[in-house]
């Protein structure tokens, strides 16, 4: 038999929240039973995805379940995640897993303890693009990757909203949405030595009660040099002007994220690909990534499209039932606020070169 799961959510404000119950539950033997919030849309939530509204220490007392989402505010993932651990059951933590850098090391001290299970919610690089992409680069299609260059951007306004703009966070754009992008390259190549970047604002597109509006970020590793460029004013929809292209010494490899793709150029066919350019694309008439109604449990629109999101709660609960290893360990998250913070840095130095914090 399948081992049952239950699942409750701590926080629903966050338009992840409803893209993961539905993720969860077209897994076989997993529940999704409750969620707590001081919220007063609780219940609107709730009502729609049929869960129990519980309060926190009701939910966390709770022996059926074993496992806990959280979709808070930055400033409370962490505590509430610690909470959790401390129950002894599971945690998937919404990205980019805190507020700052020093309660994400908290929380990656937290998770070392034995059979502690903590995933943090990056689930882009879980596309079929990236993951096809990963594939290909193992196998050195492309030959030996030089330098790597990266685009991304939010949603058009989203930089406007309270949710890049929470006071604790330790940044705006940049920190809550472009870390999805650095957690994809950080997944391929690791942490890097150094960074240099330039985070901007610009008069004529925002004012100052927004931060981090546009970003020009360059990540030295020892053999290679990635480059990554990120605004909040791209007019496109969420991940569609999202890409990474990998100049090879044998080719060129380029990874779209919505719709999601991959385009191969090579001088010359190997390993039963042709020469010259190829492209593979994910249904034009895929599911749209955002719902077009009014989201009513959150400022931001409520996803309709979670491709990203079934693989990442299948690997959350094969952790769970089969003890594999996590997904995205809370490591990782530590990862990418260590770069984001470097970039911070790097800018009140007018860009220069800034090694990364002391990840302890």
């Amino acid at each position: 038999m399948t081992e049952p799961v239950v699942v409750g959510l701590l926080g629903i404000t966050h338009p992840h929240a409803s893209a993961r119950v539905r993720a969860l539950r077209e897994i076989d033997g997993v529940q999704v039973v409750a969620a707590a919030d001081d919220d007063p849309r609780l219940k609107y939530f709730t009502d729609k995805y049929d869960l129990a509204p519980v309060g926190t220490d009701e939910l966390l007392a709770d022996e059926r379940i074993t496992a806990v989402m959280v979709h808070s505010k930055s400033k409370d993932m962490v505590p509430l995640a610690l909470r959790v651990l401390d129950t002894g059951k599971a945690v998937l933590v919404e990205k980019p897993g805190g507020a700052a850098l020093a309660d994400i090391r908290q929380l990656a001290e937290a998770a070392q303890a034995p059979g502690a299970i903590a995933q943090v919610g990056y689930n882009v690089r879980f596309a079929e693009s990236v993951t096809r992409a990963r594939q290909l680069l193992d196998q050195g299609l492309v030959g030996d990757v030089v330098s790597v260059s990266a685009r991304g951007a939010p949603l058009v306004g989203e930089h406007l909203t309270q949710h890049l703009n929470q006071p604790a966070d330790m940044g705006g754009a940049l920190w809550i949405i472009g870390c999805h992008m650095l957690d994809v390259l950080l997944s391929i190549y690791g942490r890097p030595e150094s960074v240099n970047a330039r985070v901007r604002k610009y008069a004529r597109l925002s004012d100052a009660a927004t931060r981090e509006d546009a970003a020009a970020v360059i990540l030295t590793y020892p053999e290679r040099q990635v480059v990554f460029d990120f605004d909040a004013h791209d007019p496109l929809e969420w991940f569609e002007s999202s890409r990474v292209t990998f100049h090879g010494t044998g080719g060129l490899l380029e990874v779209g994220i919505l719709p999601q793709s991959v385009r191969v150029q090579l001088p010359e066919g190997r390993d039963g690909w042709s020469a010259g350019r190829t492209t593979w694309e994910a249904s034009r008439f895929t599911t749209p990534f955002a719902r077009t109604e009014e989201n009513k449990f959150s400022e931001l629109p409520e996803l309709d499209n979670i491709d990203n999101f079934r693989p990442e709660m299948r690997r959350f609960v094969d952790s769970i039932r089969t003890g594999a290893p996590v997904a995205v360990p809370v490591s990782d998250a530590l990862d990418v606020a260590l770069v984001v913070d470097a970039c911070y840095r790097s800018e009140q130095a007018r860009g220069a070169d800034t090694p990364l914090a002391d990840p302890s």
